[in-house]
């Protein structure tokens, strides 16, 4: 009788679920992962190219001598947060689905947080500050109140772009735990 010998070493145990993935055990593999990756991608460009269009109008809108063209860019920009925040859900919910699903977490990492920091102050600064200054500007108020919100968007989502690519070393507290070995 003869027997097969293994020439792979056998595997290490895993000592601690959450290093490897979510605690859950919930992993994005294969067409599930890149499907939202693309999703992710894609709403995240979108929403950045949507900030891009938003600063270059209010920009527009300011310093043309076209009242009627300044009036009316003011006035599509009030309608922005129709799409712009629905466009952010998205970016964040995919976000939040490669995080559970991926090695990254959601609080494991500094970049993933401020990510997450970014998409909440964008999305509260459009629901409240965006659309309601061009409505102000429109009315015939002044100007000064909707550059600064539509910059700092471009700036912020350019930022979380950057942060997504070179994914910054530095972990959490809740991230350090979870790469300590488990011992016992």
């Amino acid at each position: 009788m003869t027997t097969a010998l293994s020439t792979s070493p056998p595997r290490a145990p895993r000592t601690n679920v959450a290093r490897a993935g979510a605690s859950s055990g919930f992993r994005l593999r294969g067409r599930a992962h890149k499907a939202a990756l693309t999703a992710h991608v894609l709403s995240s460009v979108g929403w950045f190219g949507i900030a891009v269009t938003v600063a270059f109008a209010a920009i527009t809108a300011g310093v043309t001598d076209d009242a009627t063209l300044a009036h009316a860019l003011y006035r599509t920009i009030e309608l922005v947060p129709l799409l712009s925040i629905p466009l952010g859900l998205v970016a964040v919910a995919t976000g939040a689905l490669l995080g559970v699903g991926t090695k990254w977490g959601l609080v494991r990492h500094w970049w993933v947080v401020a990510k997450v920091g970014i998409s909440a102050a964008v999305i509260v600064t459009d629901a409240f500050i965006v659309g309601n200054a061009a409505h102000d500007v429109a009315a015939g108020g002044a100007v000064n109140g909707l550059y600064g919100p539509v910059i700092a968007h471009v700036v912020v989502l350019a930022v979380a772009t950057v942060l997504s690519v070179f994914k910054p070393r530095g972990r959490t507290p809740f991230g350090r735990v979870a790469v300590e070995p488990a011992t016992g």
